[in-house]
């Protein structure tokens, strides 16, 4: 198979993790983590890590975060090419706003002692200074790819340029990334092969509100009838719907054991991909990226150094 291209955001994930709930103005025990992530980084190594070779391409600061960053996701066997940052033009005034020297994106997430999200900050402005000509030394790469991953961390003139650098035949992936980025994926929604979103985003695409696997498809089909090949939308420990043209299904969550769901979206996503690339049915796919959801939940790192074909088939071997 000739190596997928993902191109988007890359971040250094910084983990608290509090060993009691949290107390208004006062500090509590916990522990502080680095670990990589960036929704299409993360996406990249799970995919490396079951075997699909894959180039990421993402734009990094100057400074020891991107080292860590091109570091650990080269170890993990992803062939990693930085995206040099250009000068926007003068007419372009966001860009010119975000100033020369911006430091690698950065998310900050606390996290309960049962392993759930409380809250989270990400800085990602570096993200969107990427210009569309940036894309220019990829072209080639870009164009043999048999799939493209994306996120929405880039900004919308990027995302339509890769939609158009993608060859008509490659499957092309899209994750709205957050609720705040979501909108940007309308452009490019007619070309979505495969979407995953949680059940926030969804919600913010769609209009619907999602309380139960009775929304989460409704939500699914909404996105398809949008002209999307292939949905779904996830809801945590309640599940999945997945939908198409032809059919709309539930699906409920794996059994985990909860340390982090940070990256389970990630990881269901890249097992969904390399079945697709394999030509298995979707049922295939699905039981995979819920195995590999699981996996990922159980684990600290945003992408589990567990990850792989072998621990996937093992959790689903009784769901044949």
């Amino acid at each position: 198979m000739d190596s997928l291209v993902a191109i988007g955001s890359a971040a250094i994930d910084i983990k608290t993790r509090l060993a009691r709930p949290p107390l208004y103005s006062t500090d509590v025990p916990g522990q502080i983590t680095l670990r990589a992530g960036g929704v299409a980084r993360n996406v990249a190594e799970n995919l490396a890590r079951l075997n699909v070779p894959i180039v990421f391409a993402g734009i990094l600061g100057d400074d020891p975060q991107a080292r860590m960053l091109i570091e650990l996701t080269h170890a993990a066997g992803v062939d990693v090419r930085p995206i040099a940052r250009s000068d926007p033009p003068p007419t372009d005034l966001t860009r010119l706003k975000l100033g020369p020297d911006l430091p690698t994106a950065t998310l900050s997430v606390m996290l309960g002692p049962d392993g759930r999200q409380i809250a989270g900050a990400f800085s990602g402005d570096i993200l969107d200074a990427l210009q569309p000509h940036d894309l220019d030394p990829l072209r080639e790469v870009i164009r043999a790819a048999p799939a493209v991953v994306c996120d929405c961390g880039l900004p919308v003139d990027v995302l339509i340029t890769l939609r158009t650098l993608t060859a008509p035949e490659a499957l092309f992936y899209c994750n709205p990334a957050s609720v705040t980025l979501a909108p940007r994926i309308d452009p490019v929604l007619d070309r979505c092969d495969l979407l995953t979103c949680n059940h926030l985003e969804a919600s913010a695409l769609t209009g619907v509100k999602i309380n139960g696997p009775a929304k989460l498809i409704s939500a699914a089909m909404i996105l398809v009838k949008q002209g999307v090949k292939r949905v779904v939308v996830t809801f945590g420990a309640r599940g999945l719907a997945y939908a198409d043209e032809l059919t709309s299904q539930y699906h409920p969550a794996r059994p985990t054991r909860l340390v982090d769901a940070t990256g389970a979206g990630d990881a269901l996503a890249a097992a969904m991909l390399e079945a697709l690339l394999r030509d298995e049915p979707m049922r295939v796919g699905l039981l995979r990226g819920l195995a590999a959801a699981a996996i990922t939940c159980e684990s600290e790192d945003s992408v589990s150094r567990q990850m792989s074909m072998d621990a996937i088939a093992e959790r689903t071997k009784n769901h044949a």
